[in-house]
């Protein structure tokens, strides 16, 4: 792709000027546009800037070296701008026109107009016209900012996306600046506009600034209080999980052990145990198994009245009457609060009913007062059938934290505590009778068991009380991870319905806090990913930087520039040591412009490149090795703003094979302290000096 014209109107000392370019072809790329100091080679690197991407310029034309006001910015930048011919003459509009090809027959075509008072101030309005030329028919224009289009859209996807500008378009003169720093933050600089980090970090800046704004909506909350509740909350489901998770496993081994038993009771009976009366052997294993889980069922009752009901029976009778009479008060307040709210609509229609009836008639009519007075004893005649509530309503609601269904609940609950000695006795009678059984039914086993001829009988009877223990085991797990699970659940399920209860009002208080906390997440996210963004490119770059400047410098000794992840580069020799130059002006100019070639090259980005002041610190030998590093890419439009000192006639002529078209500045005194700058076309400085 390249620039094929370039139109000013009213800017700077352009009173109206069209640069037209070529296309870079038979070897020839490069574009001379020659003028003194002042004349206005920077100007148009300043025009290229400000039609491509208006205000989003400014902060880019610092980094490509070109001077803006950093405290007044663009609206004065803009006044700047305006030219003097026309305000004298009292134009309103300043114009930059700019036409990219990115082939023979589609280009781009991008029109940015700022209106002026008469005064010269900018009207703060601007519109920015973008057009596709096809085969030299332009077509329906587009305004950036409007119906969805947006111009920076198009720039990205199609030419230089404006943070990486100053890679392609940059006064050269003005990079000893960037020379003048450290290297280490020359690369971190190259590298956060080529990955885009400086966007990631304003938009971070942004949602920073957006948090705040929105954070002084926010009502004060103890949320303290809250995190620690959900942390506790948290822990206990967890802790409830693994308990639940443990009977699981314990029933899954039960089973597989239940199982093996089976196999060794048959592997048993079937060797002779029990004398040869087999089936006498198995029926005394199998009802004393029954007895053991009957004993185990009767165990777990009886737990189950132990934690369950008991502790009720410990509390004073009085302070149990006390709660269950408190519950029954409120529950009758609430039926009369609900009566009263349900009825309250109707003492509307009845008093609108009442004072609408005409008939009969009233001699003589109800004066003011006289209504006044029949409403206030209407007032208190429908006050009366609430107030005062029920004598067997709650005086005070003791108790708010329940809502109607969990007070008939715990009433429903307190009825069924009731617990009886004989109940107790009963359950321990059956273990007793029970445990006698099973040591009754042992006893005959002991009894039946023959003589063991090979040793077979004891060891299957040792594994089978090892496996019955292990189930005995597993069981009485079992039990205590279910004991735990009841009393764990239901306090889970009071701190579940405490948490909500809070973090609802704190939501109610506060909607935009979920927004605060997305918007925290996404600066999270940004933080870790900067950093993570340069290994991606270092390796890439320090290959590209080492190719540019062993064709710049014209030291041989270098054999490649080592880019570690934080910025810091090393220049290394040929037996991999590092190299220390001193910091020249030209030998620093050389590494930045290497720096920058080689982050342009690593952009993939096939655009033009624009050099304002190319030349400016080099000795003659470096002007001659980058004059042939813009020369080597014959495909690349290389445009350069030059003066007389820096590409000079001879330079020209030793180039003037690569040239494809020059310009040359000239500057007229127009009155009243204005220039007028004008370009001739195929002309350039007839003499000149090495």
């Amino acid at each position: 792709m390249w620039i094929s014209n370039l139109e000013l109107t009213c800017f700077k000392s352009y009173q109206h000027q069209a640069f037209t370019f070529p296309e870079p072809k038979d070897g020839r790329n490069i574009v001379l546009i020659g003028g003194m100091n002042g004349f206005g080679k920077t100007s148009i690197l300043e025009a290229l800037y400000l039609c491509l991407y208006g205000k989003d310029s400014i902060e880019y034309l610092a980094r490509a070296g070109l001077k803006t006001d950093d405290k007044k910015g663009y609206p004065t930048f803009l006044e700047r701008a305006f030219n003097g011919e026309a305000l004298r003459d009292g134009l309103e509009t300043m114009i930059v026109r700019l036409t990219i090809n990115q082939t023979k027959t589609r280009a781009i075509d991008i029109t940015r107009k700022w209106y002026f008072r008469t005064n010269g101030n900018w009207t703060n309005e601007e519109e920015t016209l973008v057009r596709e030329v096809v085969r030299g028919v332009p077509g329906v224009p587009r305004v950036d900012g409007k119906n969805n289009f947006n111009l920076a859209d198009l720039l990205d996807k199609n030419f230089v996306p404006v943070r990486v500008a100053p890679l392609f378009f940059f006064d050269g003169e003005e990079v000893k600046k960037l020379a003048d720093q450290s290297r280490i933050e020359q690369v971190k600089q190259g590298l956060e506009g080529l990955l885009g980090v400086v966007l990631l970090r304003s938009l971070a800046d942004r949602l920073k600034s957006y948090e705040n704004n929105r954070r002084a909506e926010v009502v004060t909350v103890d949320e303290g209080n809250l995190s620690r509740l959900l942390d506790t909350l948290t822990a206990n489901q967890d802790k409830l999980a693994g308990l639940k998770n443990d009977v699981k496993d314990c029933e899954e081994e039960k089973a597989r052990l239940r199982a093996e038993w089976q196999s060794l009771l048959n592997r048993y009976t079937n060797a002779g145990g029990g004398g040869g009366d087999i089936a006498t052997m198995k029926d005394l294993v199998e009802e004393r198994e029954q007895h053991r889980n009957k004993l185990k069922e009767s165990q777990k009752k009886l737990e189950g009245i132990l934690s369950g009901r008991l502790p009720f029976h410990l509390i004073p009778k009085a302070l149990l009457d006390e709660f269950r009479n408190q519950m029954i008060a409120e529950i009758k307040w609430f039926e009369w609060e609900t009566e009263k709210k349900a009825l309250e609509p109707r003492k509307a229609q009845f008093e609108n009913a009442f004072m609408s009836q005409t008939s009969p008639d009233i001699e003589p009519s109800l004066t003011e007062e006289q209504l006044s007075a029949i409403k206030s004893r209407m007032e208190s005649a429908w006050a009366s059938l609430f107030y005062p509530p029920p004598s067997d309503c709650a005086k005070e609601i003791v108790h708010d934290y329940l809502h109607d269904a969990l007070r008939q609940k715990a009433l429903e609950f307190l009825a069924s505590i009731s617990l009886g000695q004989k109940e107790i006795h009963d359950l321990l009678n059956e273990q007793r009778t029970l445990q006698q059984r099973i040591d009754e039914l042992g006893r005959k086993q002991s009894q039946l068991e023959g003589v063991n001829r090979d040793g077979t009988l004891p060891l299957l009877k040792k594994q089978l009380d090892a496996t019955q223990k292990a189930i005995d085991e597993m069981e009485e797990r079992i039990r205590n991870d279910e004991r735990n699970v009841t009393p764990l659940a239901a306090h889970i399920a009071q701190q579940k319905s405490d948490y909500e209860r809070q973090k609802n009002m704190l939501d109610e208080s506060s909607p935009v806090r979920a927004v605060i906390e997305k918007s925290e997440r996404v600066r999270q996210i940004i933080e870790d990913v900067i950093p993570a963004l340069f290994p991606l490119k270092v390796k890439e770059l320090a290959h590209a930087m080492t190719s540019v400047y062993k064709q710049l410098a014209h030291k041989d000794e270098v054999s490649k520039i080592e880019v570690d992840n934080d910025g810091a580069t090393r220049i290394l020799g040929k037996t991999g040591k590092e190299i220390t130059f001193d910091r020249s002006a030209g030998e620093n100019q050389i590494f930045a412009t290497a720096l920058i070639a080689g982050l342009a090259r690593v952009s993939g980005i096939k655009a033009p490149i624009v050099v304002d002041t190319p030349l400016g610190r080099l000795d003659s030998k470096h002007r001659a090795n980058i004059l042939a590093f813009w020369t080597g890419d014959k495909s690349r439009q290389v445009i350069l703003l030059s003066q007389d000192e820096e590409i000079d006639f001879h330079f020209h002529k030793d180039i003037a094979d690569s040239v494809g078209k020059t310009y040359l500045l000239e500057h007229f005194d127009v009155g009243d302290g204005i220039g007028r700058t004008t370009a001739t076309e195929d002309r350039y400085f007839v003499r000149g000096r090495r």
